[in-house]
This record gives structure tokens, C-alpha cells and sequence, in this order.
């Protein structure tokens, strides 16, 4: 006698949402851009210190991180690059910030810090569960009307220190790859266009990052951007 298998039922893909947010007033409307999210999950919210912010994050361990910056933090770009190392050993999260948009040379700073968004406080709330989706599949967010400029910015600054590196040292496969994340392509995307395996493509990349003595891949696409590759 058979029996038959029951079949199996996916389950939703949440994204895990730690919000860090010490002002009642900004975090009630974070509370209602999110709340016909159903796709993000938050959580924990943190209201406290930046030392109880860390342990929750390593605790955790969310996707994405949501950080109001509405006052000026002396360290922020301490506190980015602390996030960056926890992700880097422990979680993988994203950074995402929100508040008052700072100059674009603030914004580079911040970036290379390890942020992966920045949502404008002046941005219509609807657009905030996008940006963190958006984030979600290792993209970059930033305010819409100012994304032209500041990714002008971004590129004079970072690609100027790229200059002085040369294609040459790629592999034809290679080449291919930065290409493809120079048009914004995740690695399931760059493996599917030249026919080879997620974990090449993550060797291919991590090869590229040594030969262009790149650290992350927003660099990388910034050069494949400033070099002209599409």
C-alpha cells in the first residue's frame, strides 16, 4: 500500500527588520509606512543605547537594520563600519539609514562605511518598505530626486581612486562579471547569463577583488560604471 505525500506548503519570505530609533515621533511613522508591509517582519525595535543596538544585532542577526539618523552622531562612521564587521563575521545584514539627507560627500563617507541605503525623512513613506526590499536583494537606495547627483558624486570620488587600476589583470569570465554588477545584476543573475555556478561567480568576484584591490561591491560596480563597460 502507497500513501501519498502530502505536498509541502513554501513558507513567506520575511524580511527580519531591527529598527533603531530613540524618537517616539519618527518611530510612529516608520510604525505606519510599515504596517501594510506583510513581507517585513520587524524584529526588535531599540530605543536605547548604541551597546544594547550591537548586541542586537549580533543576537539577531536580521536582515535588514533600519537606523534613524536624525541627530548627528559624532561616530557615526564608527558606528557603520562596527555594523559592517558584525555582518561581515556574523549576519549579513544591510544598512539602511533614515533621516535629513547630508551633503553628498557625507553620503560617499557613509557608504564606504558600509551603508547600503539612505531614505530621506522628505521621502513619501510609501516608498519605505520598497527601500528596504530593495536593500533586501543587495541594492542601493537613495532619495530618487538626488540619486543622479549623488551617484555622480560617488563615482568622482571612489572611481578616481579606481583610475589607476587596469582591466588587463582580468580573466575574459571575469570581465564578463564585473560587467554584469556594473548593471546592477545579482550573482544568481551574472550565473544564469554566462552559464556557470553561484559559487564560480562568488570565486570569480572574489578574484576581482584582489586584482583591483576593491573591498566591496558597490566599488565594483562603481568601476565597471567609470571604466564604461556597458
Amino acid at each position: 500500500m502507497t500513501t501519498k505525500k502530502k505536498p509541502q506548503v513554501s513558507k513567506a519570505k520575511f524580511i527580519n527588520l531591527l529598527i533603531f530609533c530613540p524618537s517616539e515621533l519618527i518611530l510612529s511613522g516608520i510604525m505606519n509606512s510599515l504596517d501594510n508591509a506583510t513581507d517585513v517582519k520587524i524584529i526588535h525595535i531599540e530605543k536605547n543605547t548604541i551597546d544594547s543596538f550591537m548586541d542586537s544585532i549580533k543576537k539577531l542577526k536580521p536582515d535588514i537594520i533600519l537606523f534613524t539618523y536624525t541627530e548627528p552622531f559624532p561616530n557615526i562612521r564608527e558606528i557603520c563600519k562596527a555594523i559592517r564587521e558584525i555582518s561581515k563575521v556574523q549576519t549579513k545584514s544591510q544598512l539602511l539609514l533614515v533621516g535629513n539627507i547630508p551633503s553628498h560627500e557625507e553620503i560617499v563617507n557613509l557608504m564606504n562605511a558600509g551603508v547600503r541605503g539612505y531614505f530621506d525623512l522628505n521621502d513619501q513613506p510609501f516608498q519605505l518598505p520598497e527601500a528596504i526590499r530593495v536593500i533586501d536583494k543587495g541594492e542601493i537606495w537613495l532619495p530618487r530626486d538626488k540619486m543622479s547627483s549623488i551617484m555622480d558624486r560617488i563615482i568622482s570620488v571612489v572611481g578616481k581612486d579606481l583610475k589607476e587600476k587596469t582591466l588587463d589583470q582580468l580573466t575574459p569570465t571575469e570581465f564578463q562579471v564585473l560587467r554584469l554588477i556594473g548593471q546592477g545584476k545579482s550573482n544568481d543573475e551574472i550565473a544564469e547569463a554566462l552559464f556557470i555556478s553561484k559559487n564560480t561567480v562568488r570565486s570569480h568576484i572574489k578574484s576581482i577583488y584582489a586584482k583591483l584591490d576593491t573591498h566591496n561591491r558597490l566599488q565594483l560596480a562603481l568601476y565597471a560604471i567609470n571604466s564604461a563597460l556597458f
